[in-house]
C-alpha cells in the first residue's frame, strides 16, 4: 500500500525499499473538495557533521501520481485559501510551498501554487471558478519569468485575467516577505 500511493520506492540493487521523502520537510496535499491525496516534501540542509550527499536530490519531490492525485489537476493551498479566494476574487499564484506557507502566514491567504511551476489549464479552470483575476507572483529568477511567460496564455484560455508582479533577481516571495516585509509585497502587488 505504501509503495502504491508513492510512500516507498522498491530499491535499484537488492530487496526492499526506501522511503521517497527520506530527509524532507513533509507538506500536505489537500485536494479542491479539503481532502488529503497526496504529500510534497522539500530537501531539507544535510545535518551537521554529515556526509554531503553525492546526488542530491531535487528540492521538492511530489507523491507519484493515484486515482486521487494527479499533480496537473490539484492547486497547493486551494481548500485553505478558498474563502479568502472568493472574497477577493484574485488569486495570487506562486511557485513554491515555502512561499505559499509564507504569504499565508503573512496575511495573503489568496495565495495558492501549482505542484511545480507548470499551471496547466485544468488547474487554471479550477482557479477560475473561484475567481476572475490572477497576480503571478513567481521567483525573480530565469525558471520564474519562464514560467509567468508560459502561464500567462493558459490563464487567459481559462478566462482568467493576469498581472505580473517582478520580484528582484534572486528573490522569491518567502525571502522577500522575510527581509521586507508583508507592507513592501502589498505595495508591489498594489
Amino acid at each position: 500500500d505504501a509503495e502504491a500511493v508513492g510512500l516507498v520506492s522498491p530499491r535499484k540493487s537488492g530487496d526492499g525499499h526506501y522511503d521517497r521523502f527520506r530527509h524532507r520537510l513533509m507538506f500536505p496535499v489537500h485536494d479542491d473538495k479539503g481532502r488529503f491525496v497526496a504529500f510534497s516534501g522539500r530537501l531539507l540542509p544535510t545535518p551537521p557533521g554529515e556526509r554531503e550527499p553525492e546526488e542530491p536530490g531535487a528540492k521538492y519531490i511530489n507523491s507519484t501520481e493515484t486515482p486521487l492525485y494527479k499533480k496537473g489537476e490539484i492547486l497547493f493551498g486551494l481548500w485553505n485559501g478558498r474563502v479568502a479566494l472568493r472574497r477577493t476574487g484574485v488569486a495570487i499564484l506562486c511557485e513554491g510551498n515555502f512561499d505559499l506557507v509564507m504569504l499565508h502566514q503573512s496575511g495573503f491567504e489568496n495565495a495558492v501554487a501549482p505542484m511545480g511551476t507548470a499551471l496547466t489549464l485544468h488547474q487554471a479552470k479550477v482557479l477560475r471558478r473561484f475567481v476572475e483575476r490572477v497576480v503571478l507572483l513567481f521567483d525573480g529568477d530565469n525558471a520564474g519569468k519562464k514560467a509567468v511567460r508560459a502561464a500567462q496564455p493558459i490563464l487567459r484560455d481559462a478566462g482568467l485575467s493576469a498581472r505580473v508582479v517582478s520580484l528582484p533577481p534572486g528573490d522569491d516571495p518567502d525571502s522577500y516577505l522575510r527581509q521586507r516585509g508583508k507592507d513592501a509585497l502589498a505595495a508591489l502587488i498594489d
